[in-house]
């Protein structure tokens, strides 16, 4: 199994901190100084992004979700910044052999009161909440499936599968002709020019 890891800058908090396996949080109660969320998650709690359980997909989740996230406060508006790290185990593209993907992805969020947002402004760049409880759970869980890479290959130069007899080229050579040609072009290939 090869290993790929795709890290970004880690994000190092000082300020309040509370450890809870609920984030939930009542914006009024936010300190000036803010709150820190240090949080270790199951992989049960990502049960509905299918992305991560569904066979066809060939995502599978390895490891528990670390959550690092400083919350502050203005107003009314919610500033969410922090790091999210987790492990996955998906199919090279090229080889279709196993990787092992190491994931940290950033977050940073800006939250307003869905009735401070006029219909003008509702568009997908503003996140909201309503009441004076924020639930980050989902937030969170929509970062976690961007994250998710479209493509991976176990490494850069990876060959892949032979197209006509599927050896992995990267293990073994195969005496498969380079080139399939289509019968009906075949008189071509003879062709001078």
């Amino acid at each position: 199994m090869s290993n790929l890891v795709l890290l970004l800058n880690r994000i190092n908090f000082k300020s309040q901190m509370i450890s809870t396996s609920a984030m939930k949080l009542r914006v009024s109660d936010i300190p000036e100084s803010g709150v820190h969320i240090e949080v270790l998650e199951e992989p049960q709690w990502l049960a509905n992004l299918p992305e991560l359980w569904s066979e066809s997909e060939g995502f599978h989740l390895l490891s528990k979700i670390r959550i690092d996230l400083h919350v502050t406060r203005v107003l009314k508006e919610v500033t969410v910044i922090g790091n999210v790290q987790f492990s996955i185990q998906t199919e090279c593209s090229r080889c279709v052999e196993s990787v092992r993907i190491e994931l940290n992805p950033l977050v940073n969020l800006v939250l307003s009161p869905v009735d401070k947002i006029s219909e003008e402004e509702d568009d997908d760049e503003h996140e909201t909440y309503k009441g004076d409880e924020i639930d980050l759970s989902n937030y969170i869980m929509e970062q976690i499936a961007i994250s998710l890479p479209v493509k991976v290959v176990c490494k850069e130069d990876c060959k892949g599968l032979c197209t006509t007899c599927g050896n992995n080229l990267n293990q073994d050579s195969c005496t498969c002709e380079g080139e399939d040609i289509d019968p009906r072009f075949a008189i071509l290939k003879n062709l001078k020019i």
